[in-house]
């Protein structure tokens, strides 16, 4: 738990269709009017624009180099590939994966030693997957933030780690099966609004509930909410995202809400 927040930084994953980190900014500005909010382009492209050309070279190089170790080429688990025929990212249609704390691993190294300090939190949004090797699961477990220094937040992930509704994937199934293709387009609009897609211009709605995510915990070491309406709520389904930063009553919960007013008025008074 870090006693002050004196600087969130914000920085842009360009590619992201529909994501508008100066909505996250301002929401965040004015949730903490005494905190320094700044937006920024893309992490890496930021960070190396404080260098000279002949550095920037450099460092792209060895930043790429060291990116590409920790990219994820087979998603079954490591102890299971002498029995396990691979499964790439290609598979599932993923783009490119990253181990995610090694990733971060990556990237604090190059934020400044004036704002590497537990009082700055930096957000960074990519489109990049990211996840984790799991003891107990078969393949590479994906998710949407990795909390840290930089927190690291997958907007790809918005779409691809909820599950969808039960009821959705096997009628559309038995649809596919069936070559009904009308009854499927009908069935997808069905589901349209509690399923976010790809593109879709409610992402940075999404965004802003991830950014309180990253700062309570970054304030309070907290994760996590039992109000399925509340930001910090732990979707693990599109129809629990859809509740908790979607819905006409999402957003933080009446505890959570108290927890930062009171936090503010402690730091404005100190």
């Amino acid at each position: 738990m870090t006693e002050s927040l004196d600087a969130i930084y914000i920085y842009d994953a360009p590619n992201a269709i529909g994501l508008d980190i100066g909505v996250v900014g301002r929401f965040l500005a004015e949730l903490l009017p005494e905190t320094k909010v700044e937006t920024r382009t893309d992490f890496f492209t930021y960070q190396l624009g404080k260098f000279d050309p002949e550095q920037v070279e450099v460092l792209t190089e060895q930043i790429a180099a060291r990116l590409e170790e920790r990219e994820v080429h087979n998603l079954v688990h490591p102890d299971l590939r002498d029995e396990t025929s691979p499964v790439t990212p290609e598979d599932s249609d993923l783009g490119v994966v990253y181990r995610a704390e090694p990733l971060q691993a990556v990237m604090k190294p190059v934020i400044s030693q004036e704002e590497r300090a537990e009082s700055h939190l930096h957000i960074v949004y990519l489109t990049q997957c990211i996840g984790r090797f799991e003891p107990d699961k078969p393949q590479l477990t994906l998710q949407i933030i990795q909390h840290g220094q930089p927190t690291v937040i997958s907007t790809t992930a918005f779409v691809e780690v909820p599950e969808l509704p039960r009821e959705y994937t096997f009628r559309r199934a038995q649809m596919v099966a069936m070559g009904v293709d009308d009854a499927v387009e009908e069935l997808d609009e069905r589901f349209a609004q509690k399923a976010l897609h790809h593109g879709d211009d409610r992402i940075t709605r999404v965004a802003v509930g991830y950014a309180l995510q990253a700062l309570f915990h970054r304030l309070f070491g907290e994760r996590g909410c039992d109000d399925p309406r509340c930001s910090l709520y732990q979707a693990s389904t599109h129809d629990e995202l859809y509740d908790a930063h979607l819905s006409e009553e999402s957003g933080l919960c009446e505890r959570h809400m108290r927890r930062l007013i009171d936090w503010r008025e402690n730091e404005s008074s100190g």
